[in-house]
């Protein structure tokens, strides 16, 4: 693939393997025939999922023989979407070009589908009227049924249907569906005359219920499902991480004030994005202002006064060129406001024509529409249209770069503005905003956009930020782990072909696996009186059922695999060597070891050696150890270096560390800005790091911190502090457990003072005694301490007694090691009362 999957379509593709073996053997064996369902929610990149597996299929891989003569055919109910589909896998894959990529339109005729295709096919092409399905005559030697028949029943386990949106077209349900309904199904059910029931079908959705259940009503097909968590696609930061909902105030009393106000953060999101990657070097980002108008009447388009938006507009923008505006209405010409001319443009392409600058439509916009920098959206609609409005969003919550933007919460939200929506219109869109729906979106954390204030960094306190980057970290995310090799390779990778930090390194990472597995080979020949004779790949070989998942060794006791040591099996190991260490270090390896005056009498000596090596649990081990001590010395050599690098450069470091089997530290980024619901009653601070256009920091602190921070804030040697806001993805973070789960804790303060001649952070927490919590946190704090004291000052556990602040430094080794040592919170109190001052 061209582009590196996320964690959690790392995994799909994996459950898809799991659930294809099966499926495939039966096929082959003549049993039942297979559905395999991919449960994927709205932007989890379904398309790319897809596309990975097919490459892979093509291919090979340890998970699968290779097969480059598999047929693939791409099943959807609308044209525009079988394009998009096409076009976002020719973006994303290496293997499938163009040429491998075919649209089957009306003129398509052949006996069969050729191998190593993808064909796109719509059910609006298949009606009994239609040229693909028409008699045979001169012009036409196949009907598209026939062509399906014939590669059916000559590929079986290698053809592969793919139902795109499968929810679609499992229920006739109103007439003029009803034709396209039923061709759908007559792929799964067979249809006397036209084609027979495909034996392997893979349907993808978001709601697969319908899908699944005219599967299960299937005698002779077995379903297999696979399903991806909505979590796992918020924390992976495909998805925003908030929506701003703008509702009529005394701020913003009138749809046309609301106006100003969409179109002024419309501009404030794009000098956010120029910003942003002028600092990054990245391609800017165009961001786009949605406008939903209302219905038209008898006495024009729409009965919002198109000539009032227009001018409203250009009074905060300057004049628009006719480039810069479209509408999607149904009205196909161009039209006229206020003397602009709006040109129609197709739904599908607001988000590649990034001139377009503002887009007028009324009910929706089409089926597969979307556009990630489509960032701000203002609706002219009533209230009832709650429903409507969710799923729009939905197809807006897409982050343009395809990641999270560190140090920006603005560039991770969405802004919608709903000036003709009362209190309980705004509950019911707010409401279908947080619960989610797999159509739409997952659940998503939404805000009155009229309450969050943004707070910057405080230009004077450019050393106190100075002093806060670098400073440890850690993550504790749904992300799948991976092992020491790959993540000194991913590492080796940034620092000599990306950033050109260390030329040597990546030359040096693949040299250290090679001479470490050379050394493990060694041992195993002194060991294993019979491991030549094993790579003389004569007969068959007896292995132990071996995985390593998430980077983790697992050995599956009492289970053997017997293997017949033939040209292809011996490519077909090697591979699966290939698989277990990535970055295509097996190929290192056989390079390195080929031998061409053995090569005739032992060919394949390298190969079964390396594959051999690494069914060795003590080689695992071995290699890991060197490769997790590599990257520990390359990180400390080049922490500086690497700190002078952008922030979306040094995040790629920190994505480094959030892989490790074991929790391993990452660098503490502090966001360029910060956003916070602000209350009425919520009071003001002084000296804290970010500031609002006042010089202050407002937020609500119960009484613990307020009496806690007040006493810092007072200290002469204290120039800032810092809330460590919960939760928030920049956050200073570590992990504890509890109840067997490893969950996030995020202490209250950092606080910022002079410390003989520099700098150093203090990390404060008051934490009170009565949560159930406690004991495992002040562990959590207390291991953190044991790692990373030497980078801090104070990291101190607080308890009020009273008007008494009573702390605890675990900085302080004899105090740490009480703290390490409880085992509930009524040990904790008791060393608290004694040792606290």
């Amino acid at each position: 693939m061209k582009l590196e999957l996320k964690d959690f379509q790392e995994v799909a593709v994996d459950q898809l393997f799991k659930k294809l073996a099966p499926a495939k053997r039966e096929v082959a064996e003549g049993g039942d025939r297979q559905a395999v369902i991919l449960a994927a929610p709205t932007g989890s990149g379904k398309t790319v999922i897809t596309a990975a597996l097919i490459e892979e299929i093509l291919t090979g891989s340890d998970r699968i023989a290779a097969e480059p003569d598999a047929v693939f055919l791409w099943l959807s109910d609308q044209p525009m979407l079988n394009e998009q589909s096409k076009k976002r896998i020719a973006s994303a894959s290496s293997k499938l070009g163009n040429n491998d990529l075919v649209i089957v339109d009306s003129d398509f005729d052949r006996e069969t589908f050729a191998g190593g295709k993808l064909y796109f096919l719509n059910t609006q092409k298949l009606g009994k009227d239609k040229l693909l399905t028409s008699a045979k005559g001169d012009k036409r030697t196949y009907t598209i049924w026939e062509t399906i028949s014939n590669t059916a029943k000559a590929n079986a386990d290698r053809f592969y249907l793919i139902i795109d949106e499968a929810h679609r077209g499992t229920k006739i349900s109103r007439n003029d569906e009803a034709n396209r309904l039923t061709v759908m199904q007559k792929f799964v059910k067979g249809s006397a005359g036209e084609i027979p029931p495909i034996d392997l079908i893979l349907g993808v959705s978001a709601t697969p219920q319908r899908f699944a259940a005219l599967i299960d009503g299937e005698t002779n097909r077995t379903p297999r499902r696979c399903e991806v968590n909505p979590l796992d696609v918020r924390a992976s930061g495909l998805l925003k991480d908030r929506i701003m909902v703008f509702h009529p105030t005394a701020d913003y009393p009138t749809d046309w004030t609301m106006l100003k106000a969409a179109v002024h953060q419309w501009k404030r999101m794009g000098e956010t994005w120029l910003n942003y990657t002028q600092a990054q070097s990245l391609p800017v980002v165009q961001p786009a202002l949605i406008v939903q108008v209302e219905d038209g009447s008898s006495e024009g388009l729409s009965r919002t006064d198109l000539d009032k938006l227009i001018e409203t507009i250009e009074g905060e923008t300057g004049p628009l060129h006719p480039h810069e505006i479209a509408h999607c209405f149904e009205h196909d010409a161009p039209l006229t406001a206020h003397g602009v001319l709006i040109r129609k443009i197709d739904p599908s392409r607001i988000q590649e024509e990034t001139g377009v600058r503002f887009v007028l439509f009324k009910m929706a916009l089409t089926t597969g529409w979307d556009c990630p920098r489509a960032e701000v959206m203002m609706s002219f609609r009533r209230a009832q249209d709650h429903t409507l409005i969710a799923q729009l969003i939905g197809r807006m919550v897409r982050t343009p770069l395809a990641r999270r933007i560190e140090g920006s919460e603005l560039l991770n939200s969405v802004s919608l503005y709903l000036p003709h929506y009362d209190a309980d219109g705004l509950t019911r869109v707010v409401n279908h905003l947080k619960q989610g729906d797999p159509m739409e979106l997952p659940p998503t954390d939404v805000e009155d956009g009229a309450k969050l204030v943004t707070f910057k960094r405080d230009g004077d306190m450019a050393a106190a930020f100075e002093a806060l980057a670098g400073l440890p970290t850690y993550r504790v995310e749904r992300v799948r782990k991976v092992s020491n090799t790959r993540r000194l390779m991913r590492l080796a990778r940034l620092l000599t072909i990306l950033h050109a930090v260390d030329m040597a390194a990546w030359e040096g990472a693949k040299k250290l696996v090679i001479e470490t597995l050379d050394g493990e080979i060694a041992r195993l020949k002194q060991e294993d009186g019979n491991f030549d004779a094993k790579v003389k790949a004569s007969g068959t070989i007896t292995l132990n059922a071996v995985t390593v998942e998430q980077g983790t060794w697992k050995e599956i006791h009492g289970q053997t695999i017997t293997v017949p040591l033939d040209d292809k099996n011996i490519e077909d190991l090697f591979n699966r060597a290939g698989q277990r260490l990535g970055e295509g270090l097996h190929l290192d390896y056989w390079q390195t070891h080929y031998d061409r005056d053995e090569a005739e009498e032992l060919p394949h000596r390298a190969k079964l050696e390396l594959f051999l090596a690494l069914q060795d649990e003590k080689t695992w081990k071995a290699l890991e150890k060197a490769c997790g001590e590599r990257i520990n010395a390359l990180l400390k050599q080049h922490k500086v270096a690497v700190k002078q690098l952008t922030s979306a450069e040094q995040e790629e470091y920190n994505k480094v560390q959030e892989v490790a089997k074991d929790p391993a530290s990452l660098t503490f980024l502090p966001p360029t800005e910060i956003m916070l619901s602000v209350g009425a009653h919520d009071r003001r601070y002084a000296h804290h790091l970010y500031i609002d256009a006042t010089g202050h920091f407002v937020t609500s602190l119960n009484s613990w911190e307020h009496a806690v921070i007040e006493v810092e804030i007072a200290r002469e040697n204290v120039i800032g502090w810092l809330r460590n806001v919960e939760r928030k993805p920049w956050a200073l973070a570590l992990p504890y457990e509890m109840g067997g789960e490893v969950k996030p804790m995020f202490p209250d303060f950092l606080v910022v003072r002079h410390d003989g001649a520099g700098l150093v952070v203090d990390i404060l927490e008051p934490h009170a005694p009565s949560l159930a919590d406690s004991y495992a946190k002040a562990k959590a704090l207390a291991q953190f301490a044991a790692k990373h004291w030497n980078q801090f000052g104070r990291i101190e556990l607080i308890r009020l007694d009273g008007d008494e602040i009573k702390r605890l430094d675990l900085a302080e080794p004899d105090k740490r090691a009480k703290v390490l040592a409880v085992d509930s919170n009524a040990a904790l109190d008791l060393f608290f009362g004694v040792m606290a001052g």
